[in-house]
């Protein structure tokens, strides 16, 4: 790829600016990856688009991604972002998305600072978010159905009710996979995106949110609900566990209760740990979030909120957490 095609950033306009990408659509899967960089501002109604929530991976930039019309320029993505944006394209109609491999410029630390903040309202506004634990697998067809099966204990709310209805759901898991259905769920949800810390915010605030498996796809509640089934077939694990909590409503949880039910999700910077959170806290328990502090700095003003917000018991709850995980 010539150095003078590369694309290049215009910065942001505006201090309330987001970009979105237009995804051209093509008929043929093979067809080259094409897309138009555009600046939008929050004051005014975006254009209807979708989020994307996915698990970053091996930073291979080994793809390539056309972005303009006439001049045309290139963006270097990873085989990732590649296999999802050809599963999300559609034959005939353009589409607006929001994606943080392309639409925030990963060499301006200073925008990622400002941006990042704005990870709440950029997902909540999403019409809807497209989740995407990686490509399909020979199994992948089979679960899905499985997972909507495992749905129809939705009326069974007695735990007795859902006592009963265990050997039977294991009874289909052998007879379906031949013995190996337990194993083929808990690779299923040991994919990365459900130990990413990121994803929590990015899953819980959606309007809509639908899980794709290359050209499968299922929506998000179903996918937690079966997650909540699993884990009564004593089938436990912390992704497990982590799918099934996407499925809460994290609306009355403070910091700490989010840092508790949380507390297994991985994230590469420790400020994470915190900022990755942040967007699920109630509207009445404001946080500021200043990506560019130092992650210690970060934790102190947690503590102090978290304090700041609790009651007679969130000393000791603080102490155990502390004990516990450190």
């Amino acid at each position: 790829m010539p150095l003078f095609n590369q694309y290049h950033y215009e910065p942001l306009c505006r201090e309330d600016a987001v970009r979105l990408i237009l995804l051209n659509p093509a008929k043929y899967q093979t067809a080259p990856l094409r897309c138009s960089i555009t600046q939008h501002c929050r004051s005014t109604q975006l254009e209807d688009y979708a989020a994307v929530s996915y698990a970053w991976g091996r930073c291979e930039l080994s793809r390539t991604l056309e972005i303009g019309w006439d001049d045309v320029s290139y963006l270097r993505i990873t085989p990732n972002v590649d296999a999802l944006l050809r599963v999300l394209r559609t034959p005939n109609e353009p589409r607006y998305l929001w994606i943080d491999a392309i639409c925030l410029n990963q060499d301006d630390e200073t925008e990622k600072a400002q941006q990042i903040p704005r990870m709440r309202r950029i997902y909540a506004e999403a019409k809807e978010v497209h989740i995407w634990p990686g490509l399909e697998d020979d199994m992948t067809a089979k679960l899905f159905t499985f997972f909507r099966k495992a749905n129809q204990l939705r009326e069974a709310k007695q735990q007795e009710m859902a006592s009963r209805m265990a050997h039977p759901m294991r009874k289909v898991l052998h007879d379906k996979y031949d013995g190996s259905g337990p194993r083929t769920i808990v690779n299923f949800f040991n994919r990365p995106w459900f130990s990413r810390r990121w994803v929590i915010q990015e899953a819980c605030l959606a309007n809509r949110g639908t899980v794709h498996c290359g050209k499968y796809s299922i929506p998000l509640p179903v996918v937690t609900l079966a997650a909540a089934r699993f884990q009564s077939l004593d089938m436990s694990s912390y992704t497990i566990k982590m799918a099934t909590n996407l499925g809460l409503s994290t609306a009355e949880l403070s910091l700490l209760d989010l840092v508790w039910t949380f507390h297994e999700a991985d994230c590469l910077e420790p400020k994470d740990r915190i900022a990755a959170l942040l967007g699920l806290l109630p509207l009445e328990q404001p946080f500021h979030l200043d990506y560019a502090v130092h992650w210690t700095e970060l934790y102190k003003q947690a503590a102090s909120s978290i304090l700041e917000h609790g009651d007679n018991n969130t000393k000791l709850q603080m102490m155990l957490h502390l004990i516990e995980f450190g």
